[in-house]
């Protein structure tokens, strides 16, 4: 019995990790064709939009982009090069040594038409039924074994 609940815990999850894969695959899809946008350059965007002063120095980006500080400085110095000018750098002024990215107004109204497909294709993709279905198995399950 342990065993069956236990390759059905496995089996929702890896469902759940297919459907994030491929809505994440149409997010992308979207954002390229329609924005020049990757799904981490989008990410990076909207958390700035969301900053407060619309800057963030890189360290902080990292957890909200999901890449480590090196990957974040990458992403921020390819996108600078592609000369849009959505982003600028900016030195700190209490330390020399950090560097805040800042959101210019190009850039807010490139993430803000973004954000409005980018919600509009989540909204018709995101199987919510499905997930929810999911996610009620997989506590149910959880809190069998906890039992």
């Amino acid at each position: 019995m342990d065993n069956v609940l236990n390759n059905d815990l496995i089996s929702n999850w890896l469902t759940l990790t297919q459907i994030q894969m491929n809505v994440a695959n149409e997010l992308e899809a979207h954002l390229q064709a329609n924005y020049q946008l990757s799904l981490k350059e989008f990410y990076l965007l909207l958390s700035l939009s969301e900053a407060p002063g619309k800057k963030l120095k890189l360290q902080q980006l990292e957890s909200m982009v999901g890449l480590s500080q090196s990957a974040v400085s990458r992403l921020v110095s390819r996108f600078e090069a592609k000369g849009c000018g959505a982003l600028q750098r900016i030195s700190c002024d209490d330390d020399r040594r950090s560097i805040y990215t800042s959101l210019t107004p190009y850039g807010q109204d490139k993430i803000d038409r973004a954000l409005a497909a980018f919600e509009e294709i989540l909204l018709s993709i995101f199987p919510e039924q499905q997930v929810e279905q999911l996610l009620q198995q997989m506590l149910h399950f959880k809190q069998s074994k906890s039992e």
